[in-house]
């Protein structure tokens, strides 16, 4: 497997700058990494793809689009879904021996428990949620193709080099003496740590294995709590009480309705307690993350104020 090609689709941003340094370091010699803004490569085109997956052995599919903006929702869906099932036609069309899809924890809804990678969601109601309804579309379709994959759900990925989706927690933080915190909870993930996973799931995971990818889950309270120590403020962190859910995400979707943009979708889901269970991919490859989250936020706080 070391010889062979891994092609990785979305590759040269967050993910996938930490995803080909952890597949070198564990000895893979021929590892490209290709997007829409430096070669051409769009998910949403299936011609553009089949090139370069035509000379694949494994595919690692990282394209994707995140805004949780309503204004958003025709891109994100066409380029989460329809993209993603474009990327398994191509592959099904050439030669690849493995798919390896990133979806998100997103995908699973909320009010749940605990949630594991056997957890139903109802989304014929919650249709609405854009960006993590267009994590949910493809992945039955990946599953049950006759392509030999793995889908991985990441929630939050923060580390160095962070994402806009994690500056813009930063920036919310930035400068403020008191920082209103929503009261649910989500887990997340160090970028390093991620890429460690994926290529385990790439070695050693059997086909139509699925892995939550997680750390740990914490409150938006802590979260914020940490950016704060993070940025070196004394930052008061007040939690929104839970009944003004209600008011806070219909006003935020009133204005976003008017076109201010207010990712209604973020303010909604921050006040849903979304725990997710990583055993499994603990239990069958022994992977452990290393990184604490006040680690991992102050590598993210360095790139955002350097």
């Amino acid at each position: 497997m070391k010889d062979s090609k891994v092609l990785i689709i979305g590759g040269t941003g967050f993910i996938g700058n930490a995803l080909v340094k952890a597949l070198e370091e564990r000895g893979f010699s021929d590892v490209a990494a290709v997007s829409r803004s430096s070669h051409g490569v769009d998910v949403t085109d299936l011609e553009t793809l089949l090139p370069f997956i035509a000379t694949a052995d494994y595919v690692i599919n990282l394209a994707g689009h995140i805004s949780f903006h309503k204004k958003d929702r025709d891109d994100v869906l066409k380029i989460n879904n329809e993209g993603a099932l474009n990327v398994l036609r191509a592959c099904e069309n050439g030669d690849v021996k493995k798919l390896l899809h990133m979806s998100s924890t997103a995908a699973f809804g909320f009010d749940h428990d605990l949630v594991t990678e056997e957890t139903e969601f109802d989304w014929d109601k919650n249709k609405n949620l854009g960006y993590s309804y267009s994590k949910f579309l493809p992945n039955k379709q990946i599953h049950e193709s006759g392509m030999p994959t793995n889908i991985i759900y990441p929630p939050l990925v923060i580390g160095p080099d962070s994402n806009v989706n994690v500056e813009r927690l930063i920036q919310y933080v930035h400068g403020k003496s008191t920082v209103f915190a929503p009261p649910g909870i989500n887990a997340y993930i160090d970028v390093r740590d991620l890429a460690d996973a994926i290529v385990r799931v790439l070695e050693d995971a059997e086909n139509k294995q699925n892995f939550i990818v997680a750390k740990e889950n914490i409150t938006f309270v802590e979260l914020f709590a940490a950016i704060a120590e993070g940025l070196g403020q004394q930052s008061k962190i007040r939690k929104i009480p839970e009944f003004l859910k209600g008011p806070v995400v219909g006003i935020s979707r009133l204005l976003e309705g008017l076109g201010i943009s207010i990712p209604s979708e973020n303010l909604f889901l921050g006040f849903k307690e979304r725990k997710f269970d990583s055993t499994k991919i603990s239990r069958m490859l022994g992977f452990e993350p290393k990184h604490g989250y006040r680690e991992s936020l102050a590598e993210s706080i360095k790139g955002f104020i350097s």
